[in-house]
């Protein structure tokens, strides 16, 4: 089984994220091949992500929907069976391979999407159930955050595009259309949201609304 991931980066160096991209890619070098994605900085970011061997390109526009978009259409063109997609803030602890090749070796058919990491509850995100597949505990939720995306590349057309307008997310919306078409929406948990506080795009999302994370966390055994 092949793992392909792609880090989704914008203005690393003025929202002072540097060092959590590189720790990011870091920790998901247990995958097959990384690739770094460049959302369209402006602010000498480009270059950075280029001198890493990533790739850039100045976009006329920079939401979270687009770059997850641009990450998905790089691995689509891959030989991988698993697709990962991670912000440049989350840091992916070690063996995360091993669990996610027996999650997705045994989930059922109808399981399009699962996050990696654990969100707490908020409005959107409603907990469906619990799941266990191939010895890995997870939630079926409403929705699951684009920052630690999982699938199987075969799955890319049932979820891709996802909304990117100027203003708003592309999660949510992405995740109602495959609960709407019959898929369901996942969360494992072998991630952790490093950068929570220092958001690129000023979400501050977990801090007006999330709540009860320990309380999700004991759901979820490994």
């Amino acid at each position: 089984m092949k793992v392909a991931a792609a880090v989704l980066t914008y203005r690393a160096i003025s929202t002072g994220r540097v060092g959590l991209l590189t720790e990011a890619v870091e920790s998901l070098d247990e995958a097959d091949g990384v690739w770094i994605v460049d959302n369209g900085s402006d602010d000498g970011s480009a270059a950075l992500v280029e001198g890493l061997g990533g790739w850039s390109h100045l976009w006329p526009i920079h939401t979270s929907g687009h770059g997850t978009n641009l990450c998905a259409r790089i691995l689509a063109a891959t030989d991988a069976d698993l697709c990962v997609l991670s912000d440049d803030d989350m840091a992916w602890r070690p063996g995360w391979r091993a669990h996610l090749e027996a999650w997705w070796t045994t989930a059922p058919d109808d399981v399009w999407l699962t996050g990696c990491h654990l969100e707490p509850a908020y409005p959107w995100n409603q907990i469906r159930a619990t799941i266990r597949c191939g010895g890995v505990s997870g939630l079926v939720r409403a929705s699951t955050g684009a920052a630690s995306w999982s699938y199987r590349r075969a799955d890319h057309e049932r979820i891709f595009p996802i909304p990117q307008q100027v203003q708003g997310w592309g999660d949510v919306p992405a995740c109602d259309a495959i609960e709407d078409k019959g898929g369901r929406v996942c969360q494992i948990d072998l991630a952790d949201h490093a950068g929570h506080g220092m958001s690129t795009w000023g979400n501050q999302t977990q801090t007006k609304y999330g709540h009860d994370l320990d309380e999700v966390r004991k759901l979820v055994t490994r």
